[in-house]
């Protein structure tokens, strides 16, 4: 198959040229004008000539592009362009080019506050942030042009992913901090559980849906099903890196969400497994590839 990776540049496409490379042609894009990678192109997701250039000859289109925007309203407009507009310029090319299938990341952050801890994919979602807005929106886009255009689709609802490659986010935030030997700032009690994916595990996902049609038009929780709170993470980095680091306990912040977890099952039952890593092999891993290529 020949595939192509927007947003090949990141920490999720770095991670799936890698796993997909060895199966498949790849193709690059992103918005850098320099890349490791072979088979790139520089590309603009809010210019549709740009999008048309690059979307052409191709089976699978894996869109990773999105403009992250986490609490605040302060450049919204910027993030629908990116993640709203750009994703319409990326279905009209694949539209115009007959593309067999797209692959698209959304977050489980369209969910909001969650009435219980494991969340399925029918939970009901309104979202409390303009970065989930936008990605409910791509996702009912996604259908519509399913049921217009017969453009399959394969969704997938991301948790918490970890791993080599990723620049933000709590565990690369907090080795930095711990490696410098800078004090932690918890908000709350550190006991909020999240469900932590480590970014390994979603490559034979991408592979399956890339290579079978079992999950067109489909939309499923990337997680693994198993809770991990932030004091734990915390405590398993410090052991693994042979730290003692100092902790400042802070309020709670306003609109925090409580425990937030996948349920896995729809994922297990299409594909036969789901993501398996446990926490603490996931973090070694990690905690390896940041010492040896840095946090830059």
């Amino acid at each position: 198959m020949k595939v192509l990776i927007l947003g090949s540049e990141g920490f999720v496409g770095n991670n799936l040229v890698d796993g997909l490379s060895k199966n498949h042609e790849v193709l690059c894009a992103d918005l850098v004008s320099d890349s490791k990678h072979a088979n790139y192109q520089q590309f603009d997701i809010k210019n549709q000539e740009s999008v048309d250039n690059l979307i052409q000859n191709v089976d699978v289109v894996i869109d990773l592009v999105a403009h992250s925007l986490v609490s605040s309203l302060d450049g919204s407009v910027e993030n629908a362009k990116v993640n709203i507009i750009g994703l319409l310029h990326v279905l009209e090319s694949c539209r115009k080019n007959n593309i067999k299938k797209i692959i698209f990341t959304s977050a489980s952050s369209l969910v909001g506050v969650p009435e219980s801890e494991h969340v399925s994919e029918t939970h009901l979602t309104t979202p409390k942030t303009a970065y989930g807005i936008t990605k409910l929106t791509s996702e009912h886009y996604l259908r519509l042009y399913n049921e217009l255009y017969d453009l399959n689709y394969t969704i997938f609802r991301f948790f918490n992913i970890y791993g080599p490659y990723q620049k933000n986010g709590l565990i690369p935030t907090l080795f930095n901090r711990i490696s410098k030997d800078e004090p932690l700032t918890v908000f709350g009690k550190g006991d909020q559980i999240r469900d932590y994916v480590f970014i390994e595990d979603i490559i034979p996902f991408f592979e399956n849906a890339i290579s079978s049609s079992n999950s067109n038009n489909s939309i499923f929780n990337m997680g693994t099903g198993q809770g991990t709170s932030i004091k734990q993470i915390i405590k398993i980095l410090s052991d693994t890196m042979n730290k003692d680091p100092t902790i400042e306990y802070k309020s709670e912040r306003p609109g925090e969400i409580g425990n937030f977890v996948a349920d896995s099952s729809y994922l297990e039952e299409t594909f036969g497994s789901k993501p398996s890593t446990n926490v603490e092999t996931g973090i070694k891993k990690t905690i390896e590839w940041l010492q040896k290529n840095g946090n830059n």
